[in-house]
């Protein structure tokens, strides 16, 4: 029993979360189906899937934090989803990656991190068409790595890039893989319900095969440590999570078995061999288990539990990254959907200020000894182990350079001789000046206690110098001394510079927390305050004690957090000090510094030029700052001026503290090189600041206004003086200050009143292809495909009533229930439209391949009908979709399951396919034609988007990009033709929208990503105001976003959301506006059983006036322009504009007043009588004149409240 109680070390480690801040954020990871972490770390990067895709990695510093852009650069690792990654456990910048599409992959990652996105890698190795599933290195031969694909288990040579290994006993997919600590064995899990022990070097590599978790889900595996048990993770026969530990010796029986829950989250084990902490991270769970691993009863002792985010992935940082003078014995990064989270577990003691041995046994080090040749010629050899005392610097980042240097580097090792035995030195003495004097002590005699004098022994500390300590070369290992995050090249002058206040403060504490050992004594206990700060105790070479050193590796661009205000200080050095670099405005931008001149104040000089030879300290080293690097006088670590006081406070700057006397001060503010003011500066910044010209040939964004100064009053003559003297300068865009600004950004969808909608109607048909629409009208009618109660399909033809459009003439229907008259056809339906010229012709295409042309008569149909106006055989199987041409009368475009489209003249009595377009090699999900009927854009299952020039080839002209899923897919033309808008699916069924390049369909320049449904986006785009509509069948809100062709290319507008679902949309054409009403867009909605008008307006103030900002001159789309021959013979034609302003309504812009209109001046007050003013006044007068002079004060409204209410619409009344 006394074991059970056995008190641990790391019984309560907690788990400690930092502030938001302080994690990664704002970064995109999808949900990936592998069966990695999808996450990993080395001492000095980390490195996570990035977007829903998961082809390109994140790789960061391992202390960033902060938010990340999206344009940050990136590894382009693979083409397909990375399914597994990992560092080189001997090189923090080697990383390896598995992708699902057969390519296993290295990459080198330089010391100061990705500058720039990165797609070479150091050397690709082929998996022969497997799915790569796990990769790693091995844990004691530099140069050797394992790579589980399908159900191979291969080792590969880096040093000759080639196989050394294979065993194919598995007969399922490996799902896991572990080595032991020594690299002699590795385990692996299989998806045939075994665990494998394997020994690479010999004849028979399988040595023992047992028994695992009786499910076929991911199962995980794990060595724990230099032992003989391994751990695995995964589910029973009853879905319920496990955990099994089984000894090798005996693989056949468990140790231990341990059932969880019934989640469906799969088990992450990640083991600390050193502190035996497991810790179990579920994938989408919210919770993070700790166990302590015990080798007897009861071997799993579960401690504080981490509640959270959701996990996506999460990895153990290197014991050489660790915080260990804060307490911290392990760090778990938890990759969330959109975050990156260090959870770190520290033990609690009384004080951090010594180092816990205790907590910190010695572990695996960074350098080995051993290469992938000897490994494979049976040599054996430990990787020495290392203290993480700070004294000892061996919290290392270890960068080797490129592949081909560390091939070299490994080649060039010795062969270690079985009795050589290396050590790391682990010592925690630290290196001295020449001691100030000898204490003699006997060597003999442990009980007796020497003292020295403080003073003497704070003196010898402070004029100790210790070497600065640059890259060191041990076995092609360049190593970066980092000290747990102090680095060892300290600055004399910067300690120099403390005060004496600072000293005597600070001195006991260091004295308290150094171990180290004076002129062979032992450092006794500091004495109070008093003992080192009494009078007559500090000399003129006293120097402040060395701060507390930092706990974590941390590069310069590392996030430091501030910890409150802190006293202004200079900087030093060959620059003099100066106020304006302090209380500075950014540079003007195009204007160089050496001359620069301020358009505001004539020739003032803006900042001075950064000299040469500091020129590239100034430059930023963080690799995801999203501001390009720019000239010191512009930009300082990826920061602006305006923030130096933050760069001069912070220890990790170059500024040496420096405290001007007052002399100094009043000579800085007397000589500002001609500056007048901070306004005045930051003034010239912001006149100047312009944003990126667009393309000619795409419309502009949002319109631009003119950003006002903020330091000065607008009344100021001085302030209009100078802004009048700045001739033609262009306004920065309000998208830089505020984000996009759209006029459309509150359009407003309102239903149209109940007697205009059309209602209870019977038997509406869900059963239609996902390439049809479901649903189409016109201004006259509308067509609903209705059940066939014996087998075909029907099509119903209703009459729209009056009110719901302009040219609706019927009248409205009972409410009753609604069997309305039907076309009947022998097949069942695949797609209808409407001419868009002749409202009475519908063509429907049918499971037959024919085309059925229906010709609605005047008034409507009177009875069902199954004689079509005529009927043609278009394809030879099914037709997918039927859409007409926009501009060109009787020409009809179909796409059939033969994978071809063809255009035909309906003009002729028997339509003729005039071009068949080619280059398909799957399902067509959808098409669409150009604004001017020029080209043809069609997507395709095979996730490729083509576009055609009919006329000019019938292959396609330009093919790329395109949907990741095959479920379905919509492409619409935008922005004068100059930019293709897909809706699909990704691998995770999320739907999302992309924006591409007509001219350029490799990548989209835009993606966004909506939600998870099973429901195609149907798109309709208003071309005139670039405004986007979606939604899709079952769905209640319709997604509103404005297409620009400026980032971020797609800008949300107010999404409009109905009360009840709907199974289709059709929107009308522009003559059917109510433009005098701010109407942009009408469309009819199709619900369960109604047809309801829906109206989309924008708000505005005068809406008597004509807002002709809003309704450009459209094109004609309800009339053809030309007959099918003409287009077909490609004559030319000039497109047909029309303004929609109604007759007898004036523009808005004839009634706005421009920008430069002289402003009447107000009325300049009388100057007083000054004469009369000193005249004594009586009492009375007095009081008369106090009463005067409130009452005009006190503003009067004599106006009741509701004189302002404005009344009801007349029209209203008749609604």
């Amino acid at each position: 029993m006394a074991w059970r109680f056995k008190a641990s070390k790391y019984k309560n480690a907690a788990p400690i979360v930092p502030k938001p801040e302080a994690c990664i954020r704002d970064i995109c990871v999808g949900s990936y189906q592998t069966y990695g972490n999808n996450i990993c770390a080395s001492a000095a990067f980390m490195a996570f899937n990035w977007e829903h895709v998961g082809s390109s990695m994140a790789v960061l510093p391992l202390d960033d934090c902060g938010r990340k852009s999206k344009t940050m650069p990136l590894l382009h690792a693979h083409s397909d989803t990375i399914t597994d990654m990992d560092f080189s456990p001997f090189h923090d910048g080697l990383l390896l990656t598995g992708s699902q599409d057969s390519l296993v992959k290295v990459w080198h990652i330089p010391p100061e991190g990705l500058k720039e996105s990165l797609s070479t890698p150091e050397c690709t190795l082929s998996q022969k068409q497997r799915r790569v599933e796990n990769v790693g290195f091995h844990p004691v031969a530099d140069g050797l790595i394992h790579v589980a694909s399908g159900h191979e288990l291969a080792l590969w040579d880096l040093t000759k890039q080639k196989e050394a290994f294979v065993n194919k006993d598995h007969t399922e997919v490996i799902q896991s893989t572990s080595w032991k600590k020594d690299g002699k064995l590795v385990a692996t899990s299989c998806k045939d319900k075994k665990v494998r022990v394997l020994d690479p070097r010999v004849d028979s590599p399988v040595l023992n095969v047992a028994n695992s978790h009786q499910n076929i889900k991911d199962s995980r595996l794990v060595w724990l440590g230099d032992t003989d048990r391994i751990l695995t993770t995964g589910f029973d026969s009853a879905r319920l999570r496990q955990i099994m530990i089984r000894d090798i010796r005996n693989l056949s029986q468990t140790q231990k078995t341990l059932e969880l829950d019934c989640s469906t989250g799969v088990l992450m084990p990640l083991f600390d061999p050193d502190t035996n902490m497991l810790f179990l991270a579920g994938k989408g769970d919210t919770t993070i288990l700790y166990m302590e691993l015990t080798d007897k009863e009861p071997y799993l002792i579960e401690g504080l539990r981490h509640s959270g985010e959701q996990t996506k992935g999460a990895c153990l940082v290197p014991k050489r990254a660790l915080r260990v003078m804060e307490g911290e014995v392990n760090r778990v990064l938890q990759l969330a959907g959109s975050s990156v989270v260090p959870i770190m577990y520290q033990v609690p003691r009384k004080s951090y200020r010594d180092y816990h041995a205790d907590l910190y046994p010695d572990t695996s080090g960074a350098v080995t000894y051993l290469s992938a040749p000897m490994w494979l010629d049976k040599l054996d050899y430990p990787v020495p182990n290392i203290s993480l005392h700070p004294d000892a610097n061996n919290s290392t980042q270890v960068h080797r350079g490129n592949l081909e240097e560390l091939v070299k580097n490994i080649l060039a090792m010795p062969v270690p001789k079985k009795g050589d035995t290396k050590v790391v030195t682990t010592t925690t003495e630290v290196k001295s000046a020449p001691k100030p004097q000898t204490i003699q002590t006997p060597e003999k005699e442990e009980d007796r206690i020497d003292f020295i004098n403080v003073k003497d022994m704070i003196k010898g500390m402070e004029k100790q110098k210790v070497e600065p300590k640059e890259y060191t070369k041990e076995n092609g290992f360049h190593k970066k001394i980092t000290d747990n995050g102090c680095d060892e090249k300290k600055d004399y002058e910067m300690e120099k510079a403390q005060s004496l206040e600072k000293t005597d403060s600070d001195s006991s504490e260091t004295l308290s927390r150094s171990n180290s050992l004076i002129n062979g004594i032992q450092v006794p206990k500091p004495l109070p305050r008093s003992s080192i700060s009494e009078a007559g105790s500090a000399s003129d070479d006293l120097e402040a004690p060395k701060p507390k050193p930092r706990t974590t590796a941390m590069p310069v661009s590392g996030y430091k957090p501030r910890l409150g205000p802190k006293p202004f200080s200079a900087s030093a050095g060959s620059e003099e000090f100066s106020f304006d670099k302090v209380f500075s405005v950014p540079a003007v931008p195009g204007v160089k510094s050496d001359n620069a001149t301020s358009p505001v104040s004539g020739s003032m000089p803006v900042t001075s030029a950064p000299t040469p030879k500091d020129e590239d300290k100034e430059k930023s080293l963080s690799p995801t700052s999203d501001v390009e690097v720019a000239p010191k006088e512009e930009y300082t670590n990826g920061k602006s001026d305006t923030s130096v006081e933050e760069e001069v406070n912070s220890s990790d700057s170059g500024y040496i503290p420096k405290t001007p006397s007052t002399a100094d001060r009043r000579k800085m503010f007397e000589t500002t090189d001609g500056v007048k003011s901070i306004a005045d500066r930051r003034r010239a910044y912001e006149v100047r600041s312009v944003s990126a010209a667009p393309d000619a040939e795409a419309p502009l964004s949002p319109a631009p206004l003119r950003r006002r100064d903020s330091l000065k009053s607008r009344k100021s003559p001085d302030r209009e003086e100078k802004r009048s003297s700045v001739p033609n300068v262009t306004t920065k865009r309000t998208s830089t200050v505020f984000g996009k600004v759209s006029k459309f950004r509150h359009l407003k969808g309102t239903p149209g009143h109940k007697s205009t909608h059309i209602e209870n109607i019977k038997n509406i048909s869900r059963q239609i292809s996902g390439e049809c629409h479901g649903f189409c009208a016109n201004g006259v009618r509308c067509a609903v495909p209705v059940s066939a109660g014996g087998g075909g399909g029907r099509v119903a033809v209703v009459e729209l009533p009056t009110g719901a459009t302009p040219a609706a003439r019927a009248a409205p229907a009972h409410p009753a229930a609604l069997h309305p008259h039907a076309l009947l056809h022998p097949a069942p339906l695949q797609d209808f439209a409407f001419d868009p010229f002749r409202p009475e012709r519908l063509l429907v295409a049918c499971d037959d391949g024919a085309v059925r042309e229906w010709i609605i008569p005047e008034g409507g149909l009177t009875e069902s009908t199954n004689e079509p106006n005529r009927t043609f055989s278009a394809h030879p199987d099914k037709i997918y979709i039927i859409r007409f041409h926009p501009t060109a009368s009787d020409l009809l475009t179909t796409a059939a399951h033969d994978l071809t489209v063809k255009l035909w003249d309906l003009a002729k009595e028997v339509p003729t396919a005039e071009i068949t377009l080619t280059g398909h090699t799957d399902q067509i999900f959808a098409l669409d034609w150009s604004l001017y009927g020029e080209y043809l854009a069609t997507v395709c299952k095979d996730g490729l988007i083509r576009v055609y020039n009919p006329r000019v080839s019938t292959a396609p002209i330009r093919s790329g990009g395109g949907a990741l899923g095959s479920r379905g897919a919509r492409v619409v033309w935008a922005l004068a033709d100059t930019h293709l808008v897909v809706t699909g699916f990704d691998r995770v069924s999320e739907r999302q929208i992309l924006l591409y390049r007509a001219d350029s369909l490799a990548a989209p320049v835009c993606t966004v990503s909506l939600d998870v449904s099973p429901a195609i986006l149907l798109t309709h785009i208003d071309h005139d105001s670039g405004t986007l509509f979606l939604t899709g069948r079952g769905d209640s809100t319709i997604y509103c976003y404005e297409v620009t062709s400026e980032a971020p290319y797609l800008c949300a507008l107010s999404h409009h959301r109905a009360p009840t679902l709907h199974q289709g949309i059709a929107f009308l054409q522009k003559n059917m506006l109510a433009v005098e009403k701010v109407e942009f867009a009408r469309a009819l909605r199709l619900t369960n059983g109604n047809v309801e008008p829906l109206s989309f307006t924008v708000p505005r103030i005068k809406s008597e006036l004509f807002q002709d900002d809003l309704f450009p001159p459209t094109l004609v789309t309800w009339a053809g322009w030309q007959r099918a021959a003409a287009w077909l013979r490609a004559e030319p034609l000039a497109p047909r504009l029309l303004s929609l302003q109604p007759p007898g309504m004036e523009p808005l812009s004839a009634h706005t007043a421009p920008a430069n209109a002289p402003k009447d001046k107000p009325a300049q007050k009388p100057k007083p009588d000054l004469i009369k003013s000193h005249v004594p006044m009586d009492a009375k007068d007095k009081q008369d004149s106090i009463m005067k002079s409130m009452s005009a004060k006190v503003t009067m409204n004599l106006k009741l409240e509701q004189d302002s209410m404005e009344g009801v619409d007349e029209a209203e009344w008749d609604q």
